[in-house]
């Protein structure tokens, strides 16, 4: 989106007086946040990718098999730490509404439905975009069940034991829900990302990964009815599933001449069912040679216990033999019951009378309850696997998934606060380019001559916000604040930093914030002897605003000074302004109702109590910047105003109690619209003002009395919004421009020392300032040709490869991914009519409009078929896609007056396009949030929640058709309080979802498992040592695949490594954590989307820390052992 100006100032007649109000804030407007930005989806969102088998021509291409093996050894058990609690509940919204059934049609929500305005399904956009942060999005009270009927009871569930835990659905039989079946062995990783840090998958290594890692083989999911006539053994068939989003991954690869297997065709039929193959013909690249392997250790396991499966799985499973219940001290109320033990043909037991029988399996029993850590280690090994999932090795993706040929690099940075104290300046600000958001900190330690990136660290586990907003600083100690109220998302939106010389930056824990409620908001902050002072506005019980201020010693804890100790609202508002002599405190403030005269605030006590002074100047606006502390006293500029000779008064005060006129600035040009600003530093006071459109000049002075223009800083074309002076005299400004991209925000920062002209600091020499603003977002395979769909320097954007993901070419096509305003796809999948990308084009900060493209052969792209936009939708967009035999499904949300709903559309043939009436869907699509789609043996299958944060369900709705949907039971693991499903895959046995559940532990990643269409599921948790998060699911051949993010309990230098988990039934899984190659180490690193064709395995991801940013892609294979 093209950056425009803003209005200009109004102008005023001689004499006329100004009613104050907000200032503009910008000449131009920056580039807003992506869509992708706005909750429920914090990311783009990895979908599944199709697969299919490779060409013989590239088989022959011969590339290398990556790796060695990783190892499939149990990973260390150690108690899981809470990580933090589960974010705030959203305020409550009224339940959904339905619709009656109607024909499937274009179709968005009606604006005179009683939908809540406020259905915002999350958080409001939040500074950096980490992957799936946990339980996301907000929703009615009431549709915590929307869309999925209650089937069992959700309290009264026991607690997992052990590391992991694997359970059942609800019971057919007498309505009896299953017991939960633990896994000593599987480790229970945190969920999705936290609020930021690094704004990623927040997650750590556990140290190297093994060299092999196994799934115990699981028999078929139908177990044989019984006998038939004759004694022939009849087994239920499943049949195979159509190719979905990844195709189940399932695409053998050529066989070589002779090499049959029973069961499958030469065109590698087998597990798609039925349906046309489309092999797009990208030209087969040759590979580079093989990069040095990963060198992976086993990850021990811990000793586990003996367990047992209780009851029928649902859907006629067979219970697995290898799935037990770990033994320990029993429950308040009754333990768990052991598998009988029965005697082998050699125990004496045998010889026993039958009576006594029971009594010796029963003390054998209480036996290995007493002893049951000692069976545990002795019943339990290593899993055996028929998959192994090798090492594979790592490579950087920044030159793979190069960037069209575009102006400008896609940035989007901003300077919004400045500071000095002594020669230490600070220009703080927000950096939105790429995936990860992140704080901004120029630093000058020699007055302004020298920049460089600050550091910025977190408290752990936690991701500050992104945005900075006001800094202050002196004497050792530093100050950033976040100047957004965090609303619903609670104390962790809320940024604050603290520093002890102004580079090296730590995000106070959210914990220690409490005296900052969800709707305050800081508006200035200053530095005094006794600590900090911040000041702002707080929303009252009545809907008005409050005063309020803060005041902390070192910043970290902090007192709230309420709305009762500052003035009543009928007298005061909100704060705005604040400066600090000392501890004497001056502060401009809103006029209560009825009034048009700011409030001056003083305190001499640091900010802990108030007095409102006599004095009342009409033309001032109480706005940051308007006042400085001098050497004797206070002085007070009205801000973007002028008289009619172009002058602007100057007040000043000895004790901020009464204030006169004491001089003047100017006279400014004809077309200069004021002052914009104060510094005061031992040199003296500085103010900016505009004296021409985009010029700018500088005057100085000793005590606010006599000023003088001392510097020209000529025209900065953006907008200036602050600056500071250094003990030296030299003047440091700075704001944004527009950068060439129409998209692209620059920052901008001047510096002019005493007698010197003005110049522009040569930003591009700071290193680690610029980043990647490219993401991969989803990740697809069919005939060999992997498609990779996401955004580059603010346009959507294609790479495809046919050498299995060694070497990435751009698609190209600009006028179709491109455009005014910012472009990204989200989603890619490949079925019958070929390739669909979709995703959403912002065309305006607030208005995002549906984006499809589509392709026959993966290498020209045209426009697919136009979405309708009912009027009055400001965003209305597809988030993923799945494709079958019968068409192609898309599941995204629409944004509108009426609130916020799920949206679903259907195309047969890629030429039309239906989307699903709200009588079509359960409730009408309100309150749910889709997240995953898959195409299934009986049609389709998406996948979400609904709920508030700490309450969600997991949604489960299926369609034979694509446009008429049903909701199954809700997916709620037991002994969780709340879940959501965010990935869908299909295999020949069923359906695997995975999602996050929060249980009294914190947020876990889980997996779901139905072989009946959802109708029931079987959970268990996917193993992690500390947090984790699954970003990204696919189906291979004789399994599934999962990617993510994965930090030990015990790791202190990262936020997470790359992680990939395998499994050949959905249910139990093997942790691989990838730490070489750029997958791990410093920083936050992640694996975003999966894809697979035949047995080679595909991943994209990021790995990035405060000064870098990268991209990454990871290849290895699949194998059975």
């Amino acid at each position: 989106m093209a950056s425009g100006p803003d209005e200009r100032d109004r102008r005023r007649t001689p004499g006329e007086q100004e009613t104050p109000a907000p200032p503009p804030e910008l000449h131009h407007r920056p580039p807003g946040p992506s869509p992708w930005a706005l909750p429920p989806f914090a990311a783009p969102i990895p979908e599944d990718a199709s697969s299919e088998e490779p060409s013989p021509q590239e088989r022959s291409g011969g590339e290398p098999l990556p790796g060695d093996v990783l190892a499939g050894d149990d990973e260390d058990t150690r108690p899981y730490r809470r990580i933090g609690d589960a974010e705030p509940r959203p305020e409550p919204r009224p339940g959904p509404q339905t619709e009656s059934q109607g024909e499937a049609h274009d179709w968005a929500p009606r604006p005179e439905a009683e939908a809540p305005p406020h259905l915002s399904g999350g958080h409001p956009p939040r500074t950096g975009r980490r992957p799936y942060s946990a339980p996301y999005g907000a929703a009615a009270p009431g549709a915590a069940n929307t869309g999925a009927a209650d089937t069992g009871p959700t309290d009264g569930s026991t607690p997992w034991h052990g590391e992991g835990a694997r359970s059942t659905g609800p019971s057919e039989e007498g309505g009896r829900r299953r017991r939960v079946v633990d896994r000593p062995d599987k480790l229970v990783a945190s969920g999705p990302p936290r609020p930021r840090r690094a704004q990623i998958p927040r997650e750590n290594p556990d140290g190297p990964g093994a060299p092999e890692i196994d799934t115990p083989p699981s028999g078929p999911l139908r177990p044989p009815v019984g006998p038939p006539p004759g004694g022939a053994h009849v087994w239920t068939h499943t049949p195979p599933e159509p190719a979905s989003r990844h195709g189940h991954g399932d695409d053998p690869e050529p066989d070589e001449p002779g090499r049959d297997e029973p069961g499958t065709d030469r065109h590698g039929t087998d597990g798609h069912g039925p349906g046309i193959r489309m092999r797009p013909e990208i030209p087969v690249e040759p590979e580079p040679g093989p990069e040095p392997e990963l060198e992976h250790g086993p990850e021990h396991g811990p000793d586990s216990g003996p367990v047992e499966r209780i009851g029928r799985p649902p859907g006629g499973r067979p219970a697995r033999h290898d799935v037990l219940v770990a033994v320990g001290p029993p429950r308040p109320g009754g333990g768990r019951h052991h598998r009988r033990v029965l005697p082998g043909r050699g125990s004496p037991v045998r010889g026993l009378p039958r009576l006594v029988t029971p009594v010796v399996v029963a003390a054998v029993l209480v036996v290995a309850a007493v002893l049951g850590v000692a069976v545990v280690k002795w019943s339990r090994g290593p899993a055996t696997t028929g998959l192994r999932l090798a090492a594979g090795d790592g490579q950087s993706g920044d030159t793979a998934f190069a960037a069209p040929g575009l102006p400008g690099n896609g940035s989007s940075q901003v300077l919004n606060a400045f500071a000095s104290a002594g020669s230490t300046v600070v220009a703080a600000g927000s950096d939105m380019t790429g995936a990860l958001a992140r704080p901004l900190f120029l630093v000058s330690a020699d007055g302004g001559a020298h920049w460089q990136l600050g550091r910025v660290t977190g408290a752990p586990g936690y991701e500050a916000a992104a945005a900075v907003g006001r800094v202050a600083g002196g004497d050792g100690r530093w100050l950033a604040v976040g100047t957004d109220a965090p609303g619903p998302a609670g104390p962790a939106a809320r940024g604050m930093w603290v520093s002890s010389d102004g580079r090296s930056w730590t995000a106070v824990d959210p914990a220690r914030l409490t005296a900052f409620w969800s709707q305050d908001r800081i508006t200035d902050v200053a530095r005094t002897a006794t600590g900090f002072l911040a000041v702002g506005a707080t929303t009252l019980r009545d809907g008005t605003a409050g005063p309020v201020a803060w005041v902390s010693a070192d910043g970290t804890g902090w007192t709230r000074v309420d709305t009762d100790q500052i003035g009543t609202p009928d007298k005061v508002r909100g704060m705005r302004a604040v400066a600090a002599r000392g501890d004497r405190v001056v502060a401009l403030a809103d006029p209560g109702s009825g009034d048009t005269v700011s409030v001056i605030l003083r305190s001499d006590d640091g900010g802990r109590t108030w007095l409102r002074t006599a004095a009342a100047i009409s033309d001032v606006r109480p706005e940051p910047g308007a006042l400085a502390a001098a050497e004797k006293g206070f002085v007070l500029v009205p801000t973007r105003q002028r008289s009619a000779g172009g002058e602007v008064r100057v007040y000043c005060s000895p004790d901020g109690a009464a204030w006169t006129q004491c001089g003047a600035i100017g006279p400014l040009g004809a077309q200069g619209t004021g002052v914009r600003g104060l510094a005061a530093s031992a040199a003296g006071i500085a103010a900016v003002a505009e004296s021409a459109w985009e010029r700018y000049a500088v005057y100085t002075s000793r005590d606010g009395r006599q000023w003088t223009k001392s510097a020209d800083l000529g025209e900065i074309p953006g907008t200036l919004r602050g600056l500071a002076i250094t003990d030296g005299g030299t003047l440091v400004a700075g704001g944004d421009k527009r950068g060439p991209g129409d998209v692209e925000n620059l920052p901008v920062l001047i510096t002019a020392g005493k007698g010197e002209a003005a110049r522009a600091v040569p930003l591009k020499e700071i290193g680690g300032l610029n980043r990647l603003a490219r993401d991969t977002a989803d990740l697809a395979a069919a005939g060999g040709t992997f498609v990779a769909v996401g955004s580059a320097n603010g346009d959507a954007a294609i790479w495809t490869s046919g050498n299995n993901g060694a070497n990435w070419k751009d698609a190209g096509f600009p006028d179709l991914l491109g455009g005014p305003g910012r472009q990204v796809l989200s989603g890619v999948a490949h079925g019958p009519k070929g390739w669909l990308a979709v995703g959403g084009t912002m065309t305006d900060p607030a208005v995002t409009r549906p984006l499809l493209v589509t392709s026959a052969d993966g290498r020209s792209w045209r426009p697919g078929p136009p979405i309708e936009v009912p009027a009055g939708h400001f965003l209305l967009t597809p988030r993923v896609v799945a494709a079958g035999e019968k068409g192609y499904v898309l599941a995204g949300e629409d944004r509108g007056a009426a609130g916020v709903t799920a949206a679903l559309w259907f195309s047969p043939d890629l030429r039309r396009i239906t989307r699903s009436a709200p009588g079509s869907m359960p409730a009408g699509g309100v309150g749910v949030r889709l997240s995953g789609v898959t195409a299934t043996s009986h049609g389709f299958m998406a996948v979400g929640g609904s709920g508030s944060a700490d309450r969600e369900t997991g949604v489960v709705w299926v369609s034979s058709d694509g446009l008429n949907w049903t909701a199954r039971g809700r997916v709620l693991p037991p002994d969780a309080t709340s879940a959501g499903l965010r990935h869908v895959v299909a295999t020949k046995a069923g359906v695997v979802a995975v999602g996050v559940a929060v249980t009294e532990d914190g947020p876990r990643p889980f997996s779901a498992v139905s072989a009946d269409d959802g109708e029931h599921w079987e959970y268990a948790m996917l193993p992690a040592d500390g947090d984790a998060s699954v970003l990204d699911l696919t189906a291979t051949a004789k399994g599934v695949v999962a990617v993510g993010s994965h930090r030990s309990a015990d790791d202190a230098d990262g936020d997470g490594d790359s992680t990939a988990w395998i499994s050949e039934d959905g249910l139990d899984w093997s942790r691989h954590t990838l730490t070489q190659d750029g997958l791990g180490g410093r920083g936050s690193q992640w694996l975003g989307a999966v894809a697979v064709s035949g047995s080679r395995v595909v991943a994209v991801g990021r790995s990035t820390d405060y000064a870098d940013d990268h991209l990454t892609i990871w290849r290895s294979t699949v194998t059975d052992r």
